[in-house]
């Protein structure tokens, strides 16, 4: 192998190297992009499900109050809000009416059936608005759960991806790093083969009395700079 073709060969090693960080470069970009699209995405859909996920705090928390598990005393304030609500007092009050203007209407207004009708009425009202209550709240905390269920199975989702994504710029580096040290080595071979190659055809050609061109040739070399090929 002569000067020119490890000149040659560095050259060409120098370019191939440029090439693999270039080709690095563009796929670690590329997953970079990837990456901050799911976190673009992912943040969209927290955004997209925020007021179902609002829900399920605070309807498990008055849910727990209504059945007893927040203690007695949350579950007795709830009913006594329940009592009060002003859906349920409009509810007792036109029915009451109702039950009233019948009676006088067939002549049993103060008669003890009116009376008992009355009662009923109003346990009856009570126990469906409490039922009615319980079931809404029970069905915003479904909503609010099945949007948080939603949401963890997107974010999984998208943290299996982001780490696959990640995986892939380390191999993407450790492959360039592979490529540009097997090119260095062979760029080192190509050196010590073109110095042997130039020693033997001294020692060959020259023998002892070729003093001159030994010396002549002991000037060969690489030209100055090609050092700085490996550090591309």
């Amino acid at each position: 192998m002569g000067l020119f073709s490890v000149i040659g060969g560095l050259i060409g090693g120098g370019k191939a190297k440029k090439a693999s960080r270039k080709a690095e470069a563009a796929r670690v970009a590329a997953m970079d992009r990837a990456i901050a699209e799911q976190t673009r995405q992912f943040d969209l859909t927290r955004q997209d499900y925020a007021p179902l996920l609002s829900l399920l705090a605070p309807s498990v928390s008055r849910l727990g109050d209504g059945i007893g598990l927040n203690g007695d005393a949350k579950q007795q304030a709830f009913m006594e809000y329940v009592q009060t609500s002003p859906q349920l007092l409009a509810q007792i009050r036109n029915g009451e009416e109702a039950i009233r203007a019948n009676a006088a209407a067939t002549g049993g207004l103060r008669g003890g059936n009116t009376q008992r009708g009355l009662a009923d009425f109003r346990a009856d009202r009570y126990a469906s608005e409490l039922d009615r209550q319980l079931a809404q709240l029970a069905g915003a905390a479904g909503l609010g759960s099945g949007a948080t269920g939603a949401v963890a199975a997107f974010g999984a989702d998208r943290a299996n991806n982001v780490s696959n994504l990640l995986t892939q710029q380390g191999e993407a580096r450790a492959n360039g790093i592979l490529t540009r040290g097997g090119i260095n080595a062979q760029n080192w071979s190509n050196i010590g083969q073109g110095f042997d190659d130039a020693l033997s055809m001294i020692i060959g050609g020259f023998g002892g009395g070729g003093r001159g061109a030994a010396g002549s040739s002991g000037g060969m070399g690489l030209p100055t700079g090609f050092g700085t090929i490996f550090n591309r």
